[in-house]
């Protein structure tokens, strides 16, 4: 989603997972996301709307969806994997940096691709798993389509068999004046729920 950094893990757990989310950074974005992986785990599909406020913009509806392929073992402690997705909804674009912004669009649209690589350990019935995700994401809206490399580094840690958090920041090339894209570091903070596990 435009506002939100791309937070993809190495691995995919079988089943339905909610969430809810919160990012930062280039204005506030409130969401609610879900995911599906197959028993097999070969893949996750995974989408989510949401509100983004930026100061002087009001709020706008963005939404997200990704598919995400893992490649490493299931029960590896290091694994990668390979997803691309698309985002938008109405936006808005500015200087690079800034929060205000002159120059207005009606709709923006990103697609990230990008791997994920991480490390993960199990402590009990619970665990954590730390990732990094570089994407290229490619935006369009305003008066330039931009394409910007970017890095996101997240953790997710286990509370309970169900319950989960996910934290991290994405960072990065910036967009310029009177393009889409994201700019600056991005944060973002989720509560996830995966649905029948126990």
């Amino acid at each position: 989603m435009p506002g939100a950094p791309v937070l993809q893990n190495a691995w995919a757990s079988p089943g339905i997972v909610g969430a809810v989310n919160f990012a930062g950074g280039d204005g506030s974005t409130y969401a609610a996301a879900a995911a599906w992986s197959p028993a097999s785990a070969r893949f996750q599909l995974s989408g989510g709307i949401g509100l983004r406020s930026r100061a002087g913009l009001g709020s706008k509806s963005v939404y997200g969806v990704r598919a995400a392929i893992p490649f490493g073992g299931a029960s590896s402690a290091f694994g990668f994997g390979a997803f691309a997705g698309v985002g938008g909804g109405q936006g808005s674009t500015g200087a690079a940096g800034g929060s205000a912004a002159t120059d207005t669009v009606a709709n923006t649209t990103a697609i990230p691709v990008g791997v994920a690589i991480g490390w993960r350990h199990a402590i009990g019935t619970r665990g954590f798993s730390v990732y990094a995700t570089p994407a290229y994401v490619f935006s369009t809206g305003g008066s330039n389509n931009t394409g910007l490399v970017r890095t996101a580094i997240a953790a997710d840690i286990g509370l309970s068999k169900a319950l989960g958090i996910t934290a991290g920041v994405e960072f990065g090339q910036n967009r310029a004046r009177g393009a889409s894209g994201p700019s600056g570091t991005l944060y973002g903070l989720g509560v996830s729920y995966a649905v029948g596990r126990r």
